[in-house]
C-alpha cells in the first residue's frame, strides 16, 4: 500500500541533513589553499594578484618604457672605437732618394718612389681611431619619438587596466555560476530523494495491481528529466569550481570552499543610463588609450617627418697608428698613416636618409593614426552602447527574478499538494510528474537568472570602469 508519511516534514529534514553534511566539509588544506571559506572579494584579491594575463601586460608596459631609456640613450654622447692589428711593410732611410728627410742646400733632392716595394720586410702594426659624438639639435625627432615613446607606454598601463577588469569578471564568472549550479543541485537532490520516495512506493502498488503502470510510466518520465538537470548542475558545479581555483593561483585538486551560503541578486549601481554612459566615457581605459594612442601617432608622424633634416652635433675625433720600422713624419703636407696619432674637435651636420623610403616611413605613420583616430571614434560611439546593453539587461533580468521568485512558490506548493494528493488517492502518477517537472525547471531557472542577473551587473561595471584598475 501506499507510503501516507508526511512529506513535507520528510523533505525539512532532509534538507536539515544535507545542510549538516555541507558544514561537515573536510578541514585538511592543501599547501596554498586559504584556511577558511573565501569570499568574492578575497577570490578576487587573490586572482588579480596571480593571474598571469594581468603580468603579461604589465610586462609590456616595461618594455614600453624600455623604448622610452633607448630615445634618451640616441640623444646621448656616442661612442665609437675601432682597435686593430696587421702586418705592414717596413720604411727607413728618410723621405729622400739620399736617405735622409732633409734636403742639403745647393743639392738636388728626390723623393722617394718605392712605396710599392717590399725589401725591408713587415712589421707588427697596430691602432685606434675612436669618436665621441654629442646630438646638439635633431629638428624635433628626438623630441617627437620621445614624446610617442612615453605616450605608448600609457597605453600599455591601460592595457593592464583591463586585463585587470577581465581577471574580475572571470572571478565572477566562476564564483557566482558554482553557487548558482551548486543551490540547483542540492534543490534537485532534495526533490529526486521525495520523488524516489514516492516511486518506491507507487512501483509496489503498481505491482500489486492498485496503481495502472501508466502511472508509474509517467512519474519515471519525470524523474529521467530531474535527473538530467541534476546531471547538468554537478556538470557546472565542478566546472566553475575548477575555473576558480585556476584563476586564483589554487591547486585544482584542492578542497576549496566559498563563504557564501548561496547565490543572492545583487545591487544594481545608481544612476539612470545615460549619467552611466557620462561615467564610462569619464574612467574607461579605453579612453585614455584612445587619447593617448592619438597623441602618440601624431607624435610619431612628426618624428618621421624630421627624419627630412639633418642632425646637428659637437663632438671629438681621434686616432693613432704605430709601425715598428716606419719612421714618423711631423711635415704637416706629407702624411704617414701607419706611424701617426691625430686629435681633432669637430661641429657638422649629418644627413642619413633615403628620399623614398622616408616617403613611405611618413605614409605608414600616418596611415596608423588614421586607424587609431578611427578607433577613438569607434570607443565613443560603442562605449555609450555597451552601457545601455548591460544596463537593460540587468534590469529585464532583474524583473525576470521577481516572477520567477512568486513562480517558485507556486510550484512548490503545486508540488507538494500533488504529493499530499497522490497520497490520499486523489492524483495520478502524471499529475505528480508534471508537477515536478514544473517545480524543477522554475527553481532551476530562478537560480540561472540570479546568475545571469549578476553577471550582467557586472558587465555593467566593466563596461562604466567601476572595478578595481
Amino acid at each position: 500500500m501506499k507510503n501516507r508519511d508526511g512529506i513535507i516534514e520528510r523533505g525539512g529534514s532532509l534538507v536539515v541533513m544535507a545542510a549538516l553534511v555541507a558544514l561537515a566539509g573536510g578541514t585538511v588544506r592543501a599547501e596554498g589553499v586559504p584556511a577558511a571559506p573565501i569570499t568574492l572579494e578575497q577570490a578576487t584579491e587573490m586572482a588579480l594578484h596571480t593571474d598571469p594575463r594581468i603580468e603579461e601586460q604589465r610586462a609590456n608596459v616595461a618594455r614600453a618604457q624600455v623604448a622610452i631609456e633607448r630615445v634618451k640613450g640616441e640623444g646621448g654622447p656616442r661612442v665609437s672605437a675601432n682597435l686593430f692589428v696587421g702586418l705592414a711593410p717596413k720604411a727607413g732611410d728618410g723621405i729622400f732618394t739620399n736617405g735622409s728627410n732633409t734636403c742639403p742646400a745647393g743639392e738636388s733632392c728626390t723623393l722617394r718612389d718605392d712605396g710599392n716595394e717590399l725589401d725591408q720586410g713587415f712589421s707588427v702594426s697596430s691602432g685606434l681611431t675612436a669618436s665621441i659624438i654629442q646630438p646638439l639639435y635633431t629638428f624635433g625627432k628626438l623630441e617627437n619619438y620621445g614624446d610617442a615613446a612615453r605616450l605608448n607606454r600609457d597605453v600599455k598601463a591601460s592595457e593592464v587596466a583591463l586585463a585587470r577588469g577581465e581577471t574580475w569578471l572571470t572571478v565572477r564568472r566562476a564564483y557566482w555560476g558554482y553557487l548558482a549550479a551548486r543551490d540547483t543541485r542540492q534543490m534537485l537532490e532534495g526533490v529526486k530523494q521525495q520523488v524516489d520516495r514516492t516511486r518506491d512506493d507507487m512501483r509496489k502498488d503498481a505491482e500489486a495491481g492498485e496503481v495502472p503502470m501508466r502511472q508509474l510510466y509517467a512519474l519515471e518520465s519525470g524523474v529521467s528529466q530531474l535527473e538530467r538537470y541534476l546531471a547538468e548542475a554537478s556538470s557546472v558545479e565542478s566546472i566553475a569550481i575548477d575555473g576558480l581555483k585556476t584563476i586564483i593561483g589554487v591547486p585544482i585538486d584542492a578542497n576549496l570552499e566559498l563563504a557564501d551560503s548561496g547565490i543572492k541578486p545583487v545591487a544594481l549601481p545608481d544612476g539612470e543610463v545615460g549619467e552611466l554612459a557620462d561615467r564610462a566615457l569619464a574612467q574607461r581605459p579605453e579612453m585614455a588609450m584612445a587619447e593617448n594612442g592619438q597623441a602618440a601617432m601624431r607624435n610619431y608622424v612628426a618624428a618621421r617627418k624630421s627624419e627630412r633634416y639633418p642632425n646637428l652635433y659637437a663632438g671629438l675625433i681621434a686616432g693613432a697608428t704605430y709601425t715598428p720600422g716606419r719612421d714618423r713624419l711631423n711635415n704637416p703636407y706629407i702624411n704617414q698613416p701607419l706611424n701617426q696619432a691625430y686629435a681633432a674637435p669637430v661641429v657638422g651636420l649629418q644627413w642619413e636618409f633615403n628620399p623614398g623610403v622616408m616617403r613611405a616611413n611618413v605614409s605608414d605613420a600616418e596611415a596608423q593614426l588614421q586607424g587609431v583616430v578611427a578607433k577613438a571614434k569607434l570607443a565613443r560611439q560603442g562605449i555609450p552602447f555597451q552601457v545601455a546593453e548591460a544596463y537593460h539587461q540587468a534590469r529585464g533580468l532583474k524583473q525576470q527574478i521577481r516572477a520567477l521568485d512568486a513562480a517558485k512558490g507556486n510550484t512548490r506548493k503545486w508540488m507538494v499538494s500533488t504529493f499530499m494528493d497522490y497520497q490520499a488517492g486523489l492524483a495520478e502518477g502524471g499529475d505528480l510528474a508534471d508537477a515536478v517537472k514544473a517545480n524543477t525547471e522554475v527553481q532551476a531557472e530562478y537560480f540561472r537568472t540570479i546568475n545571469d542577473y549578476n553577471m550582467s551587473v557586472a558587465r555593467l561595471a566593466i563596461a562604466t570602469g567601476d572595478y578595481p584598475q
